[in-house]
């Protein structure tokens, strides 16, 4: 089980809504907070993600989550791996093709690029559709394991 420590933001019922920031190499940096790879300037960006709250951690607490190795595994390969494998499969094949049917070679890498560019939009809408049929499936949800602070008392300090 993949483990991160998050704060809770918001409580619906059986879920909650947890910030989480982007983790980086560059995180021993001194520049870390200000860094414009992390995300354009702005320094760590927050990402919101809702997860599965059986324990009833409540607004304000610092909590660890978990998810399956396995299902991470599965995201990270559709995310990254998918979209490259397919530019570069279908702008091969599709170039091949050209120059099967008598195409030039420089017209076939054309053909070959616009067709692997095609591909990639055409995947990440298939994954973007993908994702929205499985997002009420909880078995890939990351799940609340335990509660590591309350709550927070709002003052700053």
């Amino acid at each position: 089980m993949l483990r991160e420590e998050v704060l809770v933001v918001a409580v619906d019922g059986h879920y909650a809504m947890v910030n989480s920031q982007r983790k980086s190499a560059c995180g021993s940096c001194h520049a870390e907070t200000s860094c414009s790879v992390l995300s354009g300037g702005s320094g760590k960006r927050e990402n919101h993600i809702r997860v599965i709250n059986l324990i009833g951690a409540q607004v304000g607490q610092r909590v660890e989550l978990e998810i399956s190795e396995q299902q991470f595994l599965k995201a990270s390969f559709l995310v990254y791996i998918m979209p490259i494998v397919s530019l570069i499969f279908f702008g091969m094949f599709f170039r091949y093709l050209a120059i099967r049917f008598g195409v030039s070679p420089e017209s076939a890498e054309g053909v070959g690029g616009l067709a692997g560019v095609v591909a990639l939009i055409l995947t990440f809408l298939g994954l973007s559709k993908l994702n929205d049929h499985i997002e009420g499936d909880d078995s890939r949800r990351p799940v609340i394991s335990k509660i590591l602070t309350g709550t927070s008392s709002g003052d700053g300090c």
